[in-house]
């Protein structure tokens, strides 16, 4: 994906290319430095929303005051450019013509991993399992919550939590109050099926990754800190070798 960001980048005009897949939820991006890993996440989520509301392979303009952006909404994928006024449309088009080819079997993969990954899970799951992945994802919530305080808390799990939805409807039963707590009403059948643990794992990570900038071998590490109370039982049901395998997607 590099080499197609840096394609793209090369463009006349062009100052900034972000990638967003929208299954695995995983972006990729080349951007000035002005964006900070915050603002990075944010455009990536409001990206997601605008790409639903956008027909299937179109093309949206946004104007700007000193330039412009152009968000291509793809079947696997969502592209948002950024442009000076004086971008080279032209050579852009021609660039665009296999870059938008080659984000696609990129994102693919991304997705197919996802796959391999659900089918691969080594839980057997159950009601005790559950509850103990939702122990999981509360410890990870409350480390936070000193630093950056229970509204962020709350915030952004109920974000990280909007953004998996569509793909993994199941978590649609789990409730974030206003405590920053994930808990759950009633257990529904189709909450113990097998895309349930990679939904909660997958839940997990995006929330870290809106709290830190940090690669899949950090949020691995970091993951393995924040549940050591409840390292063992994890270990048992097979939930590090998930995760391990959900932030190499």
């Amino acid at each position: 994906m590099k080499r197609i960001l840096n394609d793209i980048k090369s463009v006349s005009g062009v100052i900034g290319v972000m990638i967003l897949g929208k299954r695995s939820l995983n972006s990729y991006h080349l951007l000035p430095a002005i964006f900070t890993a915050d603002s990075t996440r944010d455009i990536g989520t409001r990206l997601l929303k605008l790409s639903e509301r956008m027909p299937p392979h179109s093309r949206l303009n946004l104007k700007f005051t000193n330039g412009v952006g152009l968000v291509y909404n793809l079947e696997k994928s969502v592209v948002l450019i950024f442009g000076r006024s004086n971008l080279d449309f032209s050579l852009l088009g021609l660039v665009l013509k296999s870059a938008l080819q080659s984000i696609e079997r990129e994102i693919e993969r991304d997705a197919s991993g996802l796959d391999q990954v659900e089918t691969l899970s080594s839980f057997v799951f159950d009601k005790d399992s559950l509850n103990l992945l939702i122990e999981a994802i509360n410890l990870v919530a409350e480390s936070y919550v000193k630093n950056k305080g229970t509204f962020w808390v709350t915030k952004n799990l109920r974000k990280a939590k909007e953004d998996l939805i569509k793909h993994f409807p199941q978590i649609s039963g789990f409730y974030v109050d206003n405590n920053g707590k994930v808990s759950i009403l009633k257990t529904q059948k189709d909450m113990l099926d097998k895309k349930t643990p990679v939904a909660l794992a997958k839940w997990i990570d995006l929330f870290i990754r809106k709290a830190s900038s940090t690669s899949g071998c950090d949020r691995m590490i970091n993951i393995k800190n924040l549940t050591a109370r409840i390292s063992k039982p994890l270990e048992g049901i097979g939930f590090y070798d998930l995760y391990s395998k959900i932030t190499k997607i």
